[in-house]
């Protein structure tokens, strides 16, 4: 029999390819129990927007099995997957002119900046703990590892137009593979007699490429 499934919105800061970005988000979470109630699973997604000098997005999944749920510890096993994106299609442009009454060339360049992407799946393991045993009151750890897909560095694909302009184009696939592994904390506290939720977040990922991601938070679930 499955538990009341419960919404959450968030505020908070996270840090993605080694730039900064406020993050609003919104999440669902389901729970049921097995044959044995002990025992149960969870379903969870969530969506976030980054907000810095450009947009970004982020979505994620999780599907599990939960242990020890009546007791003051449980834990936890199951798959997840996350993608985020940020910036724009990486684009630059470069025209060139002659001016005939001064002989001169002009060269102008337009550059926009270009996306980063990432898509990350694979496990998490952890557990919860009641703190003083009431089960309003629960703090969560998580370590998580898998497989990453990105972007790769190669170089850029080079193309002139009809009429004489030059577009340099940056790779826009997911044609590179990776690993990364993480680490995720969460404190959450029943604030009524509703079961409404006030939590505090925090995570931690290091991958193939070096830059350190991570993000805090601070929700609401209801």
């Amino acid at each position: 029999m499955g538990e009341p499934g419960k919404f959450g919105v968030s505020l908070g800061l996270t840090r993605f390819d080694v730039k900064n970005y406020g993050k609003v988000g919104a999440e669902y979470t389901y729970k049921g129990d097995l044959k044995n109630t002990n025992n149960g699973y969870k379903l969870s997604a969530n969506g976030d927007l980054l907000i810095g000098k450009n947009l970004g997005g982020s979505v994620g999944a999780y599907a599990g099995l939960e242990f020890g749920k009546h007791n003051c510890t449980q834990y936890n096993l199951g798959v997840m997957a996350n993608y985020t994106r940020t910036g724009y299609r990486g684009e630059t442009t470069a025209s060139v002119s002659k001016d005939p009454a001064s002989n001169m060339t002009e060269i102008e360049i337009n550059t926009e900046l270009p996306h980063n992407q990432s898509l990350k799946t694979g496990l998490e393991l952890g557990y919860s703990r009641n703190l003083c045993c009431d089960e309003n009151k629960k703090l969560s750890m998580s370590l998580m590892g898998g497989a990453e897909l990105y972007a790769s560095d190669k170089a850029p694909d080079i193309e002139v137009s009809e009429n004489q302009v030059v577009i340099v184009k940056r790779p826009q696939k997911l044609d590179a593979v990776g690993g990364f592994m993480g680490l995720k904390t969460e404190y959450s506290e029943v604030v009524n007699d509703k079961g409404h939720e006030l939590y505090f977040t925090g995570k931690a990922l290091a991958g193939t490429k070096g830059a350190i991601e991570g993000e805090i938070g601070i929700g609401f679930r209801f």
